[in-house]
């Protein structure tokens, strides 16, 4: 039963009807805000055909009353029409001002991406001609697949070098290919701040050439390939010849860091190299010439640093063993694996026994 006055109650205002809870003034409106009065008396008959109270009665709210955010009865937006069928408004689609802004502002973006395309095609852009003129060359002597091969273990040894440098933070220029010489990268400031830092750098070129010769030698054993063996024969000399323990090679300056004498020992092998090719009947190359010089040079530099007292102080004995451990496991490796592939290549018959 609903709590209300009485009929006989005598604090039940007049025209109340007995049985109907009914809220006392003031219910639900909020302080400081102007509410419009009730028409006539404020007081309604209940609605004959509900028993809930009609609209303003009971509600905590006086009849008319809309509460805030609540748009009144007959309330449009600006822009629409009473018409559910009529068309929705036209999007609005900016000034020509803006407009023009937004244009302005894709050319820009466009711009600015190929300015950032250019720049990056400009870092390797040179690399990739030059490696396009490598693969012509050695097309000419080797094939067309054979050269494509040379050229990209080529590229992944130089790459070696590119990314231990940037990850050392040491700033290094993009390869230059030199055809049947190879490639070359050249160093920053930083390089040869740290022997541990230039045999790191160094080493790291003839280690991802081998992985990606690794590759090439895998698949020829896995599937009798004499294309792959050929080319894994080729990339592991590229290996070898590196490691020869005299500056400029990769190998000279991982020897560096052990001792100068390994360098010494670089320049007699190198020497033995160039005067077996000048006596032999194979055509001369005079880069290798070249390096025998700047060889000699370097190892003569490094003595004479060393007497006046101005070489740089030598790495931790742990260190120069750990490097000279991987030194020698990489030269071996490189050599047997190269053996394994030229011992392939005459059983089946694809080349005869020098």
């Amino acid at each position: 039963m609903s709590a209300g006055f009485e009929a006989s109650d005598p604090q039940q205002p007049a025209g109340q009807h007995p049985g109907t809870w009914y809220p006392p003034p003031g219910y639900g409106q909020h302080p400081g805000t102007w509410y419009p009065p009730p028409p006539g008396n404020g007081l309604l008959p209940p609605h004959p055909e509900s028993d809930q109270p009609p609209a303003g009665i009971g509600t905590g709210a006086p009849a008319g009353y809309s509460p805030p955010g609540y748009s009144p009865p007959g309330y449009l937006p600006p822009g629409w029409s009473g018409n559910p069928t009529s068309p929705a408004p036209a999007p609005r689609h900016g000034t020509t001002a803006t407009r023009r802004g937004g244009a302005a502002g894709g050319a820009l973006a466009a711009l600015f991406g190929l300015v950032k395309a250019f720049l990056a095609f400009g870092k390797f852009g040179f690399t990739a001609l030059t490696m396009l003129v490598a693969i012509f060359l050695y097309a000419q002597f080797f094939g067309w697949a054979f050269g494509v091969g040379i050229v990209v273990i080529i590229f992944i040894h130089e790459m070696g070098h590119f990314l231990t440098s940037r990850a050392m933070g040491v700033p290094m220029s993009a390869p230059v290919f030199v055809p049947f010489l190879g490639a070359f990268t050249a160093a920053g400031r930083g390089f040869q701040s740290s022997r541990l830092t230039e045999a790191v750098i160094a080493v790291a070129g003839p280690v991802f050439g081998f992985l990606a010769t690794l590759g090439v030698f895998l698949w020829g054993l896995s599937q009798a390939v004499p294309f792959a063996f050929a080319l894994s024969y080729f990339g592991f000399f590229i290996t070898l010849f590196n490691l020869i323990p005299l500056v400029p090679l990769d190998g000279g300056r991982v020897a560096s860091a052990i001792s100068k004498w390994f360098n010494l020992a670089g320049l007699a092998i190198f020497g033995v190299i160039l005067v077996s090719q000048i006596a032999g009947s194979t055509d001369f190359n005079p880069f290798l010439l070249l390096i025998f010089v700047v060889g000699a040079y370097s190892v003569w530099g490094r003595f004479r640093a060393s007497r006046l007292g101005n070489e740089a102080p030598p790495l931790p004995v742990a260190a120069r063993v750990l490097i000279g451990i991987s030194y020698i496991a990489l030269v071996a490796a490189s050599a047997l694996l190269m053996s394994v592939s030229n011992h392939w290549l005459v059983t089946q018959g694809v080349i005869q026994q020098v």
